[in-house]
Protein backbone atom coordinates (compact mmCIF):
# COMPACT_ATOMS: atom_id res chain seq x y z
CA UNK A 1 0.00 0.00 0.00
CA UNK A 2 1.02 3.76 -0.22
CA UNK A 3 1.25 6.66 1.54
CA UNK A 4 -0.41 9.22 -0.80
CA UNK A 5 1.39 13.06 0.17
CA UNK A 6 -0.69 15.53 -1.37
CA UNK A 7 0.69 19.53 -1.56
CA UNK A 8 -1.54 22.14 -2.09
CA UNK A 9 -0.62 25.51 -2.17
CA UNK A 10 -2.11 28.54 -0.48
CA UNK A 11 -5.55 29.26 -2.10
CA UNK A 12 -5.61 32.51 -3.33
CA UNK A 13 -2.29 31.80 -5.47
CA UNK A 14 -3.85 28.64 -6.82
CA UNK A 15 -4.05 28.40 -10.82
CA UNK A 16 -2.27 32.46 -11.16
CA UNK A 17 -1.51 31.98 -14.75
CA UNK A 18 -5.52 31.74 -15.06
CA UNK A 19 -5.72 35.00 -13.68
CA UNK A 20 -6.23 36.87 -17.68
CA UNK A 21 -9.42 34.08 -17.83
CA UNK A 22 -10.97 33.68 -14.58
CA UNK A 23 -11.45 35.89 -11.81
CA UNK A 24 -9.98 35.32 -8.17
CA UNK A 25 -13.26 33.78 -6.89
CA UNK A 26 -13.13 31.60 -9.83
CA UNK A 27 -9.86 30.64 -10.14
CA UNK A 28 -10.55 29.19 -6.49
CA UNK A 29 -13.49 27.82 -6.88
CA UNK A 30 -12.13 25.86 -9.74
CA UNK A 31 -8.74 24.07 -7.52
CA UNK A 32 -11.73 23.29 -5.47
CA UNK A 33 -13.79 21.69 -7.32
CA UNK A 34 -10.60 19.65 -8.69
CA UNK A 35 -9.16 18.74 -5.13
CA UNK A 36 -12.29 17.74 -3.46
CA UNK A 37 -12.36 15.17 -6.77
CA UNK A 38 -8.87 14.10 -6.33
CA UNK A 39 -9.22 13.76 -2.80
CA UNK A 40 -12.30 11.55 -2.54
CA UNK A 41 -11.11 9.15 -5.56
CA UNK A 42 -7.75 8.63 -3.27
CA UNK A 43 -9.60 8.15 -0.46
CA UNK A 44 -11.48 5.20 -2.14
CA UNK A 45 -8.16 3.49 -3.75
CA UNK A 46 -7.83 0.38 -1.91
CA UNK A 47 -3.83 0.95 -2.29
CA UNK A 48 -4.12 4.32 -0.22
CA UNK A 49 -3.12 3.68 3.28
CA UNK A 50 -2.72 7.41 4.40
CA UNK A 51 -3.41 11.11 2.29
CA UNK A 52 -0.99 13.65 3.65
CA UNK A 53 -2.13 16.84 2.80
CA UNK A 54 0.59 19.98 3.25
CA UNK A 55 -1.81 22.55 3.45
CA UNK A 56 -1.25 26.35 2.77
CA UNK A 57 -3.03 28.93 3.71
CA UNK A 58 -6.66 29.92 2.72
CA UNK A 59 -8.28 26.73 2.17
CA UNK A 60 -11.89 26.85 3.67
CA UNK A 61 -12.78 23.32 5.30
CA UNK A 62 -14.36 21.12 2.21
CA UNK A 63 -12.46 18.39 3.07
CA UNK A 64 -13.87 14.99 3.69
CA UNK A 65 -13.48 13.50 7.17
CA UNK A 66 -11.68 10.14 6.74
CA UNK A 67 -9.63 7.94 9.26
CA UNK A 68 -6.58 7.78 6.57
CA UNK A 69 -6.86 11.55 5.82
CA UNK A 70 -4.35 13.93 8.05
CA UNK A 71 -4.11 17.41 6.90
CA UNK A 72 -0.43 19.65 7.75
CA UNK A 73 0.19 23.31 7.00
CA UNK A 74 3.03 24.27 5.36
CA UNK A 75 4.16 25.94 8.18
CA UNK A 76 4.30 23.42 10.51
CA UNK A 77 6.55 21.54 8.05
CA UNK A 78 9.26 23.82 7.73
CA UNK A 79 11.44 24.67 4.51
CA UNK A 80 10.56 27.76 2.37
CA UNK A 81 9.49 26.52 -1.61
CA UNK A 82 7.34 23.31 -2.47
CA UNK A 83 10.19 21.03 -2.92
CA UNK A 84 11.77 21.64 0.63
CA UNK A 85 8.10 21.74 2.58
CA UNK A 86 7.41 18.08 0.74
CA UNK A 87 10.64 17.17 2.11
CA UNK A 88 10.08 17.76 5.20
CA UNK A 89 6.13 16.74 5.15
CA UNK A 90 7.70 13.36 4.02
CA UNK A 91 10.12 13.11 6.90
CA UNK A 92 6.62 12.42 8.68
CA UNK A 93 5.96 9.48 6.92
CA UNK A 94 6.09 5.84 7.97
CA UNK A 95 5.38 3.49 5.23
CA UNK A 96 7.58 2.37 2.40
CA UNK A 97 5.86 2.97 -0.95
CA UNK A 98 5.20 6.79 -1.24
CA UNK A 99 3.05 8.91 -4.02
CA UNK A 100 3.38 12.65 -4.27
CA UNK A 101 0.68 13.95 -6.89
CA UNK A 102 -1.04 17.08 -7.46
CA UNK A 103 -4.47 18.47 -6.99
CA UNK A 104 -5.27 19.68 -10.28
CA UNK A 105 -6.00 16.40 -12.02
CA UNK A 106 -9.70 16.63 -12.81
CA UNK A 107 -9.88 13.36 -14.78
CA UNK A 108 -7.66 11.05 -12.02
CA UNK A 109 -9.28 8.03 -11.94
CA UNK A 110 -8.96 4.72 -10.16
CA UNK A 111 -7.53 2.94 -12.99
CA UNK A 112 -4.92 5.49 -13.30
CA UNK A 113 -3.75 4.93 -9.94
CA UNK A 114 -3.97 1.19 -9.96
CA UNK A 115 -1.46 1.33 -13.02
CA UNK A 116 0.57 3.64 -11.23
CA UNK A 117 1.01 0.77 -8.65
CA UNK A 118 1.55 -1.74 -11.17
CA UNK A 119 4.69 0.24 -13.12
CA UNK A 120 6.00 1.14 -9.36
CA UNK A 121 6.05 -2.87 -8.91
CA UNK A 122 8.62 -2.86 -11.18
CA UNK A 123 10.80 -1.41 -8.54
CA UNK A 124 11.72 2.09 -9.66
CA UNK A 125 10.93 5.31 -9.24
CA UNK A 126 7.69 6.32 -11.24
CA UNK A 127 7.58 9.64 -13.01
CA UNK A 128 4.27 10.80 -14.42
CA UNK A 129 4.65 13.77 -16.60
CA UNK A 130 1.94 16.34 -17.67
CA UNK A 131 0.20 16.27 -21.51
CA UNK A 132 3.19 18.57 -22.26
CA UNK A 133 6.18 16.27 -21.46
CA UNK A 134 7.13 19.58 -19.40
CA UNK A 135 5.93 19.48 -15.97
CA UNK A 136 5.87 16.44 -13.44
CA UNK A 137 1.88 15.30 -12.09
CA UNK A 138 2.95 12.54 -10.22
CA UNK A 139 6.19 10.82 -8.63
CA UNK A 140 6.03 6.96 -6.81
CA UNK A 141 8.93 6.16 -4.70
CA UNK A 142 10.67 4.29 -2.32
CA UNK A 143 11.26 5.38 1.33
CA UNK A 144 14.66 3.77 1.24
CA UNK A 145 15.28 6.08 -2.26
CA UNK A 146 13.57 9.35 -1.72
CA UNK A 147 14.38 11.61 -4.91
CA UNK A 148 15.51 14.95 -4.54
CA UNK A 149 12.16 16.91 -5.38
CA UNK A 150 12.44 18.90 -8.42
CA UNK A 151 8.89 20.38 -8.96
CA UNK A 152 9.11 23.71 -11.00
CA UNK A 153 9.58 24.42 -14.85
CA UNK A 154 11.13 21.86 -16.44
CA UNK A 155 10.66 19.40 -13.18
CA UNK A 156 9.91 16.23 -16.15
CA UNK A 157 13.23 16.95 -17.75
CA UNK A 158 15.03 17.54 -14.29
CA UNK A 159 13.91 13.81 -13.20
CA UNK A 160 14.70 12.06 -16.02
CA UNK A 161 17.74 14.24 -16.45
CA UNK A 162 18.46 13.28 -12.21
CA UNK A 163 17.68 9.67 -12.09
CA UNK A 164 19.32 7.34 -14.44
CA UNK A 165 17.16 5.02 -16.75
CA UNK A 166 17.07 1.91 -15.21
CA UNK A 167 15.66 3.05 -12.02
CA UNK A 168 12.81 5.31 -13.65
CA UNK A 169 9.99 4.42 -15.25
CA UNK A 170 7.67 7.03 -16.83
CA UNK A 171 4.06 6.54 -16.87
CA UNK A 172 1.57 8.68 -19.47
CA UNK A 173 -1.92 8.42 -18.85
CA UNK A 174 -4.84 10.88 -19.31
CA UNK A 175 -5.90 11.38 -15.92
CA UNK A 176 -2.31 11.88 -14.61
CA UNK A 177 -1.04 14.02 -17.64
CA UNK A 178 -4.19 16.22 -17.84
CA UNK A 179 -4.06 19.29 -15.92
CA UNK A 180 -4.87 22.74 -16.02
CA UNK A 181 -2.34 25.22 -15.69
CA UNK A 182 -3.15 27.48 -18.49
CA UNK A 183 -5.64 29.10 -20.45
CA UNK A 184 -5.36 26.36 -23.01
CA UNK A 185 -6.00 23.84 -20.50
CA UNK A 186 -8.97 25.53 -19.22
CA UNK A 187 -10.37 25.43 -22.61
CA UNK A 188 -9.61 21.72 -22.87
CA UNK A 189 -11.33 21.21 -19.49
CA UNK A 190 -14.29 23.02 -20.62
CA UNK A 191 -14.74 21.81 -23.87
CA UNK A 192 -13.58 18.07 -23.85
CA UNK A 193 -10.47 16.91 -24.22
CA UNK A 194 -10.34 13.16 -24.19
CA UNK A 195 -13.58 10.54 -24.41
CA UNK A 196 -12.21 8.12 -22.40
CA UNK A 197 -11.29 10.81 -19.78
CA UNK A 198 -14.54 11.53 -17.24
CA UNK A 199 -13.92 14.33 -14.78
CA UNK A 200 -15.06 14.49 -11.54
CA UNK A 201 -18.15 15.23 -9.87
CA UNK A 202 -17.40 18.80 -8.68
CA UNK A 203 -15.35 19.83 -11.28
CA UNK A 204 -18.25 18.80 -13.46
CA UNK A 205 -20.49 20.89 -11.49
CA UNK A 206 -17.58 24.01 -12.22
CA UNK A 207 -17.81 23.59 -15.42
CA UNK A 208 -21.03 23.57 -16.40
CA UNK A 209 -21.43 27.00 -14.07
CA UNK A 210 -18.44 28.32 -15.93
CA UNK A 211 -20.24 27.40 -19.64
CA UNK A 212 -23.52 29.03 -18.62
CA UNK A 213 -21.61 32.06 -17.29
CA UNK A 214 -19.83 32.34 -20.45
CA UNK A 215 -16.39 32.37 -19.05
CA UNK A 216 -14.54 31.45 -22.60
CA UNK A 217 -15.89 34.54 -23.99
CA UNK A 218 -12.79 36.33 -22.09
CA UNK A 219 -10.13 33.93 -23.93
CA UNK A 220 -8.51 35.53 -26.69
CA UNK A 221 -9.15 33.28 -30.43
CA UNK A 222 -5.38 33.03 -30.92
CA UNK A 223 -5.28 31.09 -27.38
CA UNK A 224 -8.21 28.96 -28.63
CA UNK A 225 -6.99 28.52 -32.11
CA UNK A 226 -3.33 27.33 -30.05
CA UNK A 227 -4.83 25.13 -27.97
CA UNK A 228 -6.61 23.02 -29.79
CA UNK A 229 -3.18 23.01 -32.32
CA UNK A 230 -1.54 21.27 -29.48
CA UNK A 231 -4.42 18.83 -28.01
CA UNK A 232 -4.46 15.37 -29.93
CA UNK A 233 -8.22 13.38 -29.07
Amino acid sequence: MFDVVLPLKALPKAKSRLADVLTNSQRSDLMLAMVQDVVVTLLAWSDCRSLTILQGPGWPPVLPAAPKLRVIREDDCGGVGLNEILAAGIDRLFGERIIVVFGDLPGLAAADLEALSTAFDKGKTVICPDDQNVGTNAVAFSADDIPVFRFGGNSFREYRRNICSDRRVVLERPGLSFDVDTPAGLDALLWGRNAAMSLGPATQKWVLAARSSGVMWRIQAPVATQQNANVSC
